[in-house]
């Protein structure tokens, strides 16, 4: 994938008739329109306009970073090692790129399948499905965050999208885990008393498990994305802080208005398991700083010229909640 590539994006048009209530846990909607666009994916390590290094992280919303993990391609679906190995490098990471106090991993997954499901405009997980009633059981576990380990894999995610809005950071925050909650507490209380707010932000760490063929993650530079190309959508999540065991999480889907919209988008060429991206779910400075990013809008596009008969993608992200 030397330099410039082309590939397709998808922006969806969300159905927002089922309501979240009504969908399984983590399930986004439906869509009623779906717009498959070409478009060009830098190189951001070459694209002069691309900051490197942790400070891009702030201005355009993403970076790649170098960084080595213990475990080898094979060590990742066996016992416990993502929880006893990985998750202690993503947060000593993340702490060391952003400067951040506090760092909590809140989600894990692990993907190894083909796009299948992204095909089916209509598809989505019902409440009380086979797949719901799994992630119930996940939620008895001692980590029940590190999800597609068990199972067949999750698959990537064809559509534009940013996982969290604000008000899902801050719900995160509030409701999701009790050790979260207990990091934030001096920012929830900044927050509940109006004194001097504290930052904290989520973030997406996402590396390959073995070197990209296809199905690559492509990420979209913050400083060319419209926020009114977006539509806000919540989903079920799951809670041990809320008597109810679950809140209500929300995320971003961008809407085709994008492809008229200028946005540029950017994919490491052959990208491999030292290849980090960390990309920008939501960040509460940038309520309080306009040069600030305030998300990173990605998908997993269609590479143009990739054989169906080529691997599988398979990697690992780890979702991330950071407190200064």
């Amino acid at each position: 994938m030397p330099g410039t590539v082309r590939a397709t994006v998808r922006y969806n048009l969300p159905d927002l008739s089922i309501r979240p209530e009504d969908r399984g846990l983590f399930s986004g909607p439906a869509h009623t329109y779906g717009e498959d666009v070409e478009v060009d994916l830098y190189d951001p390590a070459t694209a002069p306009e691309i900051v490197q290094g942790p400070e891009g992280l702030d201005i355009q919303g993403f970076t790649y970073v170098k960084h080595r993990s213990a475990l080898d391609a094979d060590e990742w679906l066996m016992g416990n090692n993502v929880e006893e190995t990985y998750v202690p490098e993503v947060q000593e990471l993340v702490r060391q790129v952003t400067g951040a106090k506090k760092v909590v991993v809140n989600h894990l997954g692990i993907r190894k399948r083909l796009a299948a499901n992204n095909n089916d405009p209509t598809f989505y997980r019902k409440k009380g499905d086979k797949h719901d009633e799994a992630v119930k059981k996940l939620t008895e576990q001692d980590a029940p965050w590190v999800n597609g380990r068990q199972d067949a894999g999750l698959e990537p995610a064809r559509f534009a999208h940013c996982d969290y809005t604000l008000r899902g950071l801050k719900r995160t925050a509030r409701y999701c885990r009790k050790d979260i909650t207990a990091a934030a507490q001096e920012a929830l209380d900044a927050e509940d008393n109006n004194t001097e707010p504290k930052r904290y932000a989520a973030y997406s760490i996402w590396r390959p498990i073995k070197p990209v063929q296809r199905d690559p993650l492509a990420v979209a530079d913050w400083r060319t994305t419209s926020i009114d190309t977006f539509q806000p959508i919540e989903y079920r999540a799951t809670s041990n802080v809320l008597e109810s065991g679950e809140y209500m999480l929300e995320q971003l889907t961008q809407t085709p208005k994008a492809k008229e919209s200028g946005q540029r988008w950017y994919c490491k060429p052959n990208q491999t398991p030292d290849d980090v991206l960390i990309l920008k779910f939501a960040d509460t400075a940038s309520e309080r700083d306009t040069q600030m990013s305030a998300l990173c809008a990605h998908c997993s596009p269609v590479l143009h010229g990739v054989d169906d008969d080529v691997e599988p993608r398979m990697s690992v992200e780890a979702r991330v909640m950071a407190f200064w």
